[in-house]
């Protein structure tokens, strides 16, 4: 039986809301690495004190489903007798925690009140050098997780709020960044204790201990009664969809990810067991990822105001087989387990989108990486950017440009100023790649492409995926394309990389042209509208060759777009 009314508990979920906001914005402002401050690749929340996440803010929303294992893999090596008030956690291994890959750092903080853990504050955030062959910790030729850099299980980065001598040494002692790291990890634990246990306990003081932990409870599992209504309305079956990403070591094969959604009633089992097995190289992904992509996906299908808590779990099975690209055994490598789940995201909205009767959308285009650190006596620096491309298109609009896949929508593109004021780079050119966004009665959304002038010698790591299968369009809509990076392109030593690579050598004055993947169209060019086919033209989206080749102007209409005074076509 509740001991809090409905009312009550919707106040505290607000309440609850409210913190890991306010924790998200602290972070953000005391980061130190631009991978935080600017990117923002970082997340927090709160769960109880088993684990369930009952609150979360998070720009990405794949973490929904990190936090949960984050806080059991504390409590596989920590009683909670063996925990202070004041006392931080900290963990990146992916085999013991939530943690997708080891760049991905997770500080967790009990919650005490009135002599007792009562909740976990955590905040997970990528990190820009962990050690390991590349810098960036990003490292293609990687056979195992440890090649990949520093793997911490459970361990105290804070003591009481005191930092842990040993913790720290062992984290300064494996960067090429130190000071990024640690001040990335203090900006988390800082924001966890001075705003989320605060804000915790005065809302125990205010309410009642046993109230709010009550809401715990029921606000799980109202969201779990509300997504069961509306999955109880679709109808029961079995709806496939199925994609590919590149295994990064034989670059001419494909790994072909698979999910069923099964509806059943009011359940909805997302089975992904018929996925290829897992790769030798860093592209698989472990299952916390893809359960907080399936959540954000129910979310995103039945209503975007449902909390993110874990009655998302209840309501939505994922069944996985071991040894696969989407559950590696230990001690499979994952570095690159981001540009698998680009994919992941693409085929689990598919299905669900079938499921619900929605229409389809084409897939996202992958999405660029410029990591980038100096090599010898210079300055040290590790410049790490992510660069967000299209989205698909669907049956009534276009694929948006610049925002990339939906589950790192939040990440940001970091600033012409700061680059050039942070890292030893000249950002030569920032555009997008005319005739790139696949073709169709909507078009998808556009590939980018930077330029950096290098200024002293680094080593270079990133690439983009899905070389041998771009994002697939629908309905008749065209694919998008593949990305690539070329160093020094239109000289004579030209070199031109396709796919994920890692630790290429740049010298000074070296050019690197990024590229991304652009994303897929839907429906047929033909049919799309004459003036929004004359816009692309204008706008440089689209060449006038594919204006008449691909969408049906005639050549003295494409001619007139460009002129100097159009008249009206």
């Amino acid at each position: 039986m509740a001991t809090t009314d409905v009312i009550s508990q919707e106040v505290i979920r607000a309440r609850l809301d409210g913190i890991v906001r306010e924790m998200q914005a602290a972070v953000l402002r005391t980061g130190f690495s631009t991978i935080i401050r600017e990117s923002h690749d970082f997340s927090a929340g709160i769960t109880d004190r088993e684990g369930n996440v009952v609150g979360q803010f998070s720009p990405l929303p794949p973490h929904l489903g990190a936090y949960p294992e984050c806080v059991k893999g504390v409590l596989q090596f920590y009683t909670y007798d063996q925990m202070s008030d004041g006392d931080c956690f900290l963990i990146n291994h992916p085999y013991y925690s939530g943690c997708p890959h080891p760049n991905d750092m997770v500080v967790v903080l009990p919650v005490f009140h009135q002599g007792k853990v009562v909740a976990f504050c955590a905040s997970m955030g990528h990190k820009s050098d962990i050690g390991g062959q590349s810098p960036g910790s990003r490292n293609t030729l990687a056979r195992d997780v440890f090649g990949e850099g520093l793997q911490i299980m459970p361990v105290k980065f804070l003591s009481e709020r005191i930092p842990h001598k040993e913790t720290h040494q062992l984290l300064r002692s494996n960067s090429r960044t130190p000071e990024l790291v640690i001040g990335d990890l203090g900006a988390q634990a800082g924001a966890l204790w001075s705003i989320g246990a605060y804000r915790l306990k005065k809302l125990m003081d205010e309410y009642g201990q046993d109230s709010v932990t009550d809401a715990f409870e029921q606000i799980g599992l109202r969201t779990e009664a509300r997504v069961r209504q509306v999955i109880a309305e679709w109808k029961d079956g079995v709806y496939e969809a199925f994609g590919y990403t590149d295994d990064i070591v034989d670059p001419n094969k494909k790994l072909r990810l698979h999910v069923s959604a099964i509806v059943n009633g009011d359940r909805l089992t997302l089975d992904f067991s018929q996925t290829d097995p897992q790769s030798l190289g860093p592209i698989n992904a472990r299952p916390p990822f893809t359960k907080g992509m399936a959540y954000y996906a129910a979310i995103a299908m039945i209503d975007p105001g449902i909390p993110n808590n874990f009655g998302l779990a209840r309501a939505v099975d994922c069944v996985f087989n071991e040894g696969t690209v989407l559950n590696p055994t230990f001690p499979t490598p994952v570095g690159f387990y981001s540009m698998t789940l680009s994919t992941v995201e693409d085929i689990i909205f598919e299905a669900i989108s079938k499921a619900a009767g929605k229409p389809l959308v084409a897939h996202n285009a992958s999405s660029g990486m410029v990591v980038m650190g100096t090599v010898g006596g210079g300055r040290r620096y590790v410049q790490y950017e992510l660069m967000m491309s299209g989205n698909g298109a669907y049956d009534g609009g276009d694929g948006w440009t610049g925002t990339g896949h939906s589950w790192g929508g939040g990440s940001k593109l970091t600033s012409v100023e700061i680059l050039e004021s942070e890292f030893d780079v000249e950002l030569r050119n920032f555009s997008l790649v005319s005739d790139s966004g696949g073709a169709g009665e909507y078009r998808g959304g556009l590939a980018l492409r930077r330029e950096y002038v290098i200024q002293q010698p680094s080593r270079y790591a990133g690439g983009s995926p899905r070389n041998l299968s771009p994002a697939q369009g629908v309905g008749g809509g065209l694919d998008g394309i593949a990305g690539s990076v070329t160093i020094n392109p239109g000289s004579t030593d030209e070199q031109k990389y396709v796919g994920i690579i890692s630790n290429i050598m740049l010298e000074e004055g070296d050019v690197v042209r990024v590229e991304t993947g652009s994303a897929g169209g839907a429906g047929d060019p033909l049919n799309r509208d004459r003036l929004r086919v004359i816009n692309d033209l204008r706008n440089g989206y689209i060449s006038p060759q594919s204006a008449v080749a691909t969408y049906g102007l005639s050549e003295e209409q494409a001619t007139q777009a460009l002129s100097p005074k159009p008249e009206v076509i």
